[in-house]
């Protein structure tokens, strides 16, 4: 069965940037777990307490790229009115829910 409108552009410019920021997402754990065994008392609180927070937004925005593109392609898979709505608008309704 053929999709009235092709997706083919909008779905895999999104995948693979979701692809690419999850491998530098995956390098960026391994390097702070790498900081964190190594080098956890030599620096001072204030580094650690920036490493934390940067690999837990880091972490948010992997969730909202899945979040993103699991509602594009699994909840709402045919829903071209869905489609055809702001990206912007469609991220933060998702999150208020």
């Amino acid at each position: 069965m053929t999709a009235l409108v092709p997706l083919d552009n909008l779905l895999s410019a999104a995948f693979i940037g979701i692809i690419l920021s999850t491998i530098i997402y995956g390098v960026t754990c391994l390097q702070v777990y790498q900081y964190f065994t190594h080098h956890l008392y030599k620096d001072t609180t204030s580094l650690k307490i920036f490493v934390s927070l940067f690999v837990t937004i880091d972490t948010f925005h992997v969730a909202l790229l899945v979040t993103f593109y699991y509602e594009y392609t699994v909840t709402n898979f045919g829903d071209y009115i869905f489609l055809s709505r702001s990206t912007g608008k469609l991220c933060f309704m998702l999150w208020m829910k």
